[in-house]
């Protein structure tokens, strides 16, 4: 599924199964505040419809205070949930099914209008404040993005390369099914250790998804990042559970050169986007994204 926006491994997840659940086309959220002005979409997952973010835009600036819906340019039907952060920073959620779908009843308004409330404590919370996954007892996404972003203004002064992991866990959901989801938690303590101890005590580790950890390495450029993600993927990790299939991963990488524009929440959506590629192909490997090439993406030889 395409996505767009501030990539959060845990809001992307909330998403993706919101979609599933509800056979939805796409999802997006929308920032209506006077500093999202030019840029209102926050996260977008699905079916690129051309106008469905202005359509809801306006549905959501009419109707503030309950859900209202309407057709888009190609009659699917678009359902909008609208919600306000404090202390006066409107929003909301977008809904919206194939083309020529049933339309949306009373009853879909109740549910995506508990879905948005619950989406917006989860949004404005930013998914952990405090810096530490309670889980892995390594550092959240926030803490990494603040963090990387700090190394990235020191490197740009050193005039020194930086890069970033994402390592995806392959089809946790279905370790977290057949065995259960204490056996999934402990997959994601034991991969937050092996990444630490395969990293130099100098780099980032952190968990930023529910089955996403990232890595920021400084003064590494990507041919040696390919290099360890190589090492890593080649090994047996977690060969004792009963299935005796082990866990694979799906790694993408994303470097930035000294002076660049990239932020690091854009590294983070290009190496996002490369692991989404290797899982397209089965998992269990790792691509590099390229930030200047159309083909963007490169991954060992098959």
């Amino acid at each position: 599924m395409p996505f767009r926006g501030d990539y959060d491994g845990s809001i992307v997840a909330i998403l993706e199964e919101l979609r599933l659940t509800a056979d939805l086309d796409g999802i997006a959220i929308l920032d209506l505040s006077a500093d999202a002005a030019e840029e209102p979409v926050a996260y977008f997952l699905g079916v690129d419809e051309p106008g469905v973010a202005d359509l809801g835009h306006m549905l959501l600036a009419a109707s503030p205070n309950r859900p209202s819906q309407a057709l888009t340019a190609d009659k699917r039907p678009l359902l909008a949930c609208p919600w306000v952060f404090p202390p006066d920073c409107p929003g909301g959620l977008l809904l919206w099914r194939a083309p020529r779908s049933r339309p949306w009843t009373e009853s879909d308004h109740d549910l995506a209008a508990s879905v948005a409330m619950l989406l917006r404590v989860a949004v404005g919370a930013g998914m952990g404040q405090a810096g530490i996954d309670r889980l892995t007892g390594i550092p959240n996404r926030r803490w990494f993005l603040d963090e990387a972003e700090r190394r990235i203004d020191r490197l740009d002064m050193d005039v020194v390369v930086g890069t970033l992991w994402l390592v995806d866990i392959d089809d946790l959901r279905r370790v977290n099914l057949s065995l259960g989801r204490t056996r999934g938690d402990g997959i994601l303590v034991r991969m937050a250790s092996q990444l630490r101890a395969s990293v130099r005590p100098s780099d980032l580790v952190a968990r930023v998804g529910a089955d996403e950890f990232a890595v920021w390495q400084d003064g590494m450029d990507h041919l040696t990042a390919a290099e360890r993600a190589e090492e890593l993927c080649a090994g047996r990790l977690f060969h004792d559970l009963p299935d005796a299939q082990g866990v694979t991963f799906s790694i993408g990488i994303a470097s930035r050169d000294p002076g660049s524009a990239q932020d690091v929440r854009t590294m983070l959506r290009r190496a996002h986007m490369a692991a989404r590629e290797v899982k397209a192909t089965g998992g269990g490997g790792w691509r590099v994204s390229h930030a200047n090439s159309r083909s963007r993406f490169l991954g060992p030889p098959p």
